[in-house]
């Protein structure tokens, strides 16, 4: 049944729903509506229907869970559904995971990016060439060569899921999509985080609906637009996976 609750739509605007097996009430991160899963006894498929509860009362909600006030969050969504505190609390938890997970860990590195793994992998080299050929021979020096080693080999494991992207997205091709939708999800100092609904070109001429995390400048958010087409990459079998590119806005 997992995949009839993935393939759900909102009611309202028609965008792709997140719902994880067990939920009963789910919210559409594009228009703001609040929406009941209900299953069928007698077929077991599953269906969605809109609550009524103001658009802008659950931007009030995004607004709170962005800037960390969940437990507000949590009564105001509580007293607004007439629902119980757990149901209110798994509606949050949902709402919470949608806009802060994948914002920019699977991200591949960017040229700057490349550049600074090169030179962490330089400083390793250099620091493991100068223990063993004995170039350092000071205990100081090679103390200091064992810290270089170590905290570089500490920033390279944090960095590992882009690594690993950049390979894996390296070879691909870019594509073009199409912005159906977009919202806001986050903000950090001078950039701004979006989720984007595209419609996927795939290079047979064919295409799909995807969603992918984007990452914008604050100041060139006004280019963002529906309608507008941007470049992306995904994974052959992996169409929930999109890179996607920005700079040609």
């Amino acid at each position: 049944m997992k995949l009839d609750i993935e393939s759900l739509n909102c009611p309202n605007c028609g965008a792709p729903l997140n719902v994880k097996q067990g939920e009963e009430i789910t919210f559409c991160l594009y228009c703001n509506s609040s929406i009941r899963i209900s299953k069928h006894e007698e077929t077991g498929e599953h269906s969605s229907t809109h609550i009524e509860i103001p658009s802008e009362l659950i931007n009030e909600i995004k607004q709170l869970i962005l800037s960390g006030q969940k437990v507000e969050a949590i009564e105001k969504y509580q007293k607004a559904a007439n629902i119980d505190k757990a149901e209110a609390e798994k509606f949050i938890e949902s709402f919470v995971s949608v806009i802060t997970n994948k914002i920019i860990l699977n991200r591949p590195l960017s040229a700057k990016g490349i550049l600074f793994c090169f030179i962490l992998l330089l400083i390793v080299i250099s620091a493991g060439y100068a223990l063993i050929s004995g170039i350092a021979k000071e205990l100081v020096v090679k103390i200091i060569c064992w810290i270089f080693i170590f905290f570089s080999f500490l920033t390279f494991i944090s960095l590992l899921r882009p690594v690993i992207a950049t390979i894996k997205y390296f070879p691909k091709k870019w594509t073009k999509a199409t912005i159906l939708k977009y919202v806001l999800i986050n903000e950090k100092k001078n950039l701004s985080f979006f989720k984007v609904l595209l419609n996927v070109k795939e290079p047979s001429g064919q295409t799909f609906r995807a969603e992918t995390n984007i990452m914008m400048k604050t100041e060139n958010i006004t280019k963002l637009q529906e309608g507008k087409t941007i470049d992306v990459k995904y994974l052959a079998g992996e169409k929930n996976n999109i890179l996607a590119s920005v700079r040609n806005l």
